[in-house]
Order: structure tokens, then C-alpha cells, then sequence
């Protein structure tokens, strides 16, 4: 005959409530750790996708006589029948067309899909990586027959290692994953902090959320490619004020579309120092 033992007894409600209390308390320790080593996952898989692009690159311009590809590649400028893209311009080195998103944002649906023409342009998807190549990065100045963008020789750059090529982005307009193809790396060098959607670096077809993508993402550093192929996340690499908008329209008029590149304020006396210059690029100097 099987019974219970007088000596036994079950859980009291105080003690069961002592046990919740003690798993709660370590699901809020764990969590928070849970949530980084699966941010510090998608970092990794964003800094293997932004070396593999730069590299790419790299084989680009080894098959082309030390040139980069143009960042702006649409009708004339790269291809009269119908314009390309970098993805679809390194796609032969990449043999991908899904690593140039930001893993943190992930991929995100296409309308129609994500075709892939055997000849001819590719279609407007190319533009919304979140794996932004920097203009100042690959190209320079202008033909002065053509007007046309001048790519950068490898050769002839100051410090490969310093140049960023591309950055990841966010597009905090529209408020999804998108960003853009190219970026200007003028204007990505400065971040406005008063949220405006018509401030720089806030969405538009120039400033595609550099420093929204560096703070939502990476903890306020920047998913950078670089130029000699390495990739890292940097920090401090971009100027924050209220007026972004102001600082850089008041430099370009009075200053750099005269050709006198020199420091007028505090954003221009920033990105005009060495450091930043070589990190961000320029178009005036086939070097930086």
C-alpha cells in the first residue's frame, strides 16, 4: 500500500513566489547580455559583408588598370544601354547580391523581387543597400572635356588604409532598412542632432542616415570598408550639432565653390583636419 508521508509537504505560496522572484531576477541579468552577444553577432556578419564588398573592389580596380569603379554608375556616366550599380558592377567578384545590407537591419523585401537581367540594367532595388560606397571614396574632381567623375587610382592615394569606400546606413525618413548605393562624404561627415527630416544626414539621396545607422546599430560607431580592404567599426569620425544643414551650406558658398578649402566654422574646421579628411575623402584631391 503506497501513502503519503506525514513529513512531507508541498510549496507555500511564499516560497513558490521566492522561486519566480529568482528567475525573473536572472532572465533581467541574462537578457541584456543575450541582447549584445546578438547585436556583437550581426556586427561580425555586417564587418565580413563590408570587407568582402571592399575587397571586391580591390579585384575591380586590379582588372582595371588600378582604377575604382564609379559610386554614381547610372546611364552615361558607366553604361549608355541602361546603367549599373555596384552591386551589379562587382556582383562577377561578390558572386552575391546579399551582402550589401547592414545584418543589424537585415534585407529588406524588394517590391517585385530582386531580378537579375543576364544583360542590361538591373533595377532600382541596387539603390537600397544599407552598404553604402562613399563618392568622395572612389571618385574625384570632374573631366574637364566630359564633366564626367574621375575614379580614384589606387596607386595614387595617400593612405588606403585611412580612406573609407563604405559605410552602413539608415533611412530614418521613411522609417525602414533602405539607405542608399552612394552617399557624399562631405555631407556625411556631419550629423544633425535636432532629428529635422530636412537637415544632412537624415535621408536623402546624399545623406542616407550615416549617423542614425552608427547610433540605432553599432552603439555610436561606424561600420566602415576601407580602402586597402580591412573593415572596423570606428568612432568619432563625425561632427554632431544641431545646424549640420547651416555650417555646410555656409562652407560651400563662401569657401569650397570657390575653390578656397579652408575652415570657416566649427564643422569645416573638423572636417578639414587630417584625420577626417583621409577618413571621409575628398573630390578635389586625387590623393585624399
Amino acid at each position: 500500500m503506497s501513502y503519503l508521508s506525514p513529513n512531507r509537504r508541498a510549496f507555500t505560496l511564499i516560497e513558490l513566489l521566492v522561486v519566480i522572484a529568482i528567475i525573473a531576477i536572472l532572465a533581467a541579468i541574462l537578457f541584456p547580455v543575450f541582447a549584445q552577444a546578438k547585436r556583437a553577432a550581426k556586427q561580425t556578419v555586417t564587418i565580413s559583408n563590408l570587407k568582402q564588398n571592399v575587397l571586391a573592389g580591390v579585384m575591380y580596380a586590379n582588372d582595371s588598370d588600378d582604377t575604382c569603379f564609379l559610386s554614381w554608375q547610372d546611364g552615361n556616366w558607366d553604361d549608355p544601354i541602361g546603367g549599373s550599380y555596384a552591386v551589379q558592377k562587382l556582383y562577377p567578384y561578390t558572386k552575391s547580391i546579399d551582402i550589401v545590407w547592414d545584418a543589424a537591419g537585415g534585407i529588406p523585401t524588394i517590391v517585385g523581387g530582386r531580378t537579375m537581367p543576364s544583360t542590361g540594367y538591373w533595377g532600382d532595388w541596387e539603390t537600397e543597400q544599407t552598404l553604402s560606397w562613399n563618392n568622395n571614396g572612389l571618385m574625384y574632381g570632374s573631366d574637364a572635356v566630359t564633366g564626367l567623375p574621375i575614379p580614384r587610382t589606387y596607386t595614387g592615394t595617400e593612405q588606403t588604409s585611412a580612406l573609407m569606400q563604405l559605410i552602413s546606413v539608415f533611412d530614418p525618413v521613411s522609417n525602414t532598412n533602405g539607405g542608399g548605393f552612394a552617399f557624399d562624404g562631405t555631407q556625411g561627415s556631419c550629423y544633425s542632432t535636432n532629428n529635422s527630416p530636412n537637415q544632412y544626414d537624415s535621408g536623402d539621396a546624399t545623406t542616407v542616415g550615416i549617423g542614425r545607422a552608427a547610433t540605432n546599430w553599432h552603439a555610436g560607431g561606424f561600420a566602415s570598408g576601407f580602402m586597402d580592404g580591412h573593415a572596423a567599426i570606428k568612432k568619432g569620425m563625425q561632427f554632431q550639432t544641431a545646424d549640420c544643414g547651416a555650417q555646410t551650406y555656409q562652407w560651400w558658398a563662401s569657401n569650397s565653390s570657390v575653390g578656397n578649402y579652408t575652415p570657416n566654422n566649427a564643422w569645416s574646421t573638423f572636417y578639414l583636419s587630417d584625420t577626417m579628411i583621409h577618413y571621409w575623402g575628398t573630390w578635389w584631391d586625387a590623393t585624399k
